[in-house]
């Protein structure tokens, strides 16, 4: 594991990433969970997609135990619903003033950007959304 964390953004890492999975093969769920996600947050942004790809977890149903992966999955998850936010109202032809969009890209809540995405299918102007 160490070594797959160390190299796995090599050149050859995948070569290295390949081993540690053939590894986790061999230990219980749960072990093999915490091993992956031990590796992903050490791994290079360009490496962590391929192991993602070849993880034999399911990234969907999985719950983060490091740290890392919790803060950047929960950014990745706001900042999503913040562009469907964005895109919906303008594809309704709402205009957003600079105050919303920040408003809307700076917070953190997923349950209030989920609320806010429920409301920009039916107000008028992007301010209903805040005060809804």
């Amino acid at each position: 594991m160490l070594s797959a964390m160390a190299h796995g953004g090599a050149p050859d890492g995948d070569k290295v990433l390949s081993a540690l999975l053939a590894g986790l093969r061999a230990v219980d769920d749960e072990l093999a969970k915490l091993y992956a996600d031990q590796v992903l947050a050490a791994l290079p942004v360009a490496a962590q997609a391929w192991w993602e790809d070849m993880m034999p977890i399911k990234i969907e149903t999985y719950e983060y135990e490091s740290d890392f992966a919790r803060r950047y999955y929960g950014q990745g998850k706001t900042e999503g619903e913040a562009k469907a936010l964005l895109r919906v109202l303008a594809a309704r032809g709402i205009a957003v003033s600079d105050d919303a969009r920040a408003r809307i890209t700076s917070c953190t809540d997923l349950d209030q950007l989920e609320r806010w995405l429920d409301r920009a299918v039916s107000v008028d102007s992007a301010d209903e959304l805040f005060t809804a």
